[in-house]
């Protein structure tokens, strides 16, 4: 085994390992390092034997091990960063043009998407909750006469935005039109009121795709819920 020297410590390495690959590591890590230290969203947490960067925008809370991650990608090529949503492993591959990038250009990507609010276009599906809980602490749920949504829409929108992220995209759109009517008919909401609510989410949503369901409606009611 060796030891590289890095901003955040010594990594273990074995003898041998790609020279070309350990500076790209490095190079990314310093500018992962850069990001954080200008991030309100991000932090590195180096209280233990290894240096984590961790979320500090609420739950649910992310983890990266770092050193583990550059290891695998600098000793196995390993795509994926190892890395905690809410304690729980999570899957998050890199897409095939960036597999043989260094995994801390992908946690900068990780970091840059915290940074943006956690748009649900751009946010791996296995870390879906993090945009939808982000889309939450919006104040489009809340208006001036104090309309909040409820625990129940949170799960229902959850679900839409989880059908989108898997390709689903008709059904993501169906989903969330049918629970602005279920709103109009059950709450009394107005339309317009409804359509505010909704538009944080179908922002979120290629706008080909929900203009390609107002072309063809499940229910012709519910192009009265979309505004684009």
């Amino acid at each position: 085994m060796k030891r590289i020297a890095t901003p955040l410590g010594s990594l273990k390495l074995i003898k041998g390992a790609c020279k070309k690959q350990i500076a790209a590591e490095l190079r990314g890590l310093e500018l992962l390092i850069e990001l954080v230290k200008q991030s309100n969203v991000w932090m590195i947490d180096q209280r233990g034997k290894k240096p984590y960067l961790v979320s500090c925008d609420g739950a649910p809370g992310i983890q990266v091990d770092i050193f583990a991650s550059m290891q695998k990608r600098i000793l196995g090529g390993d795509p994926h960063l190892d890395i905690l949503i809410a304690q729980e492993e999570a899957c998050v591959m890199r897409s095939k043009s960036e597999v043989m990038t260094p995994s801390t250009d992908s946690m900068v990507s990780l970091v840059l998407l915290g940074n943006m609010g956690w748009p649900l276009k751009h946010t791996p599906s296995t870390l879906s909750d993090k945009a939808v809980y982000s889309l939450k602490q919006s104040e489009i749920f809340e208006d001036s006469i104090g309309t909040q949504l409820k625990g129940q829409d949170y799960q229902e929108i959850e679900f839409a935005m989880d059908c989108y992220q898997a390709g689903q995209h008709q059904n993501a759109v169906a989903i969330l039109a049918e629970i602005g009517r279920r709103w109009y008919v059950c709450r009394s909401w107005e339309i317009e009121h409804i359509q505010n609510l909704l538009a944080s989410f179908f922002s979120q949503l290629e706008r080909h795709h929900v203009e390609a369901y107002i072309e063809a409606p499940q229910c012709k009611e519910d192009v009265m819920f979309i505004a684009l």
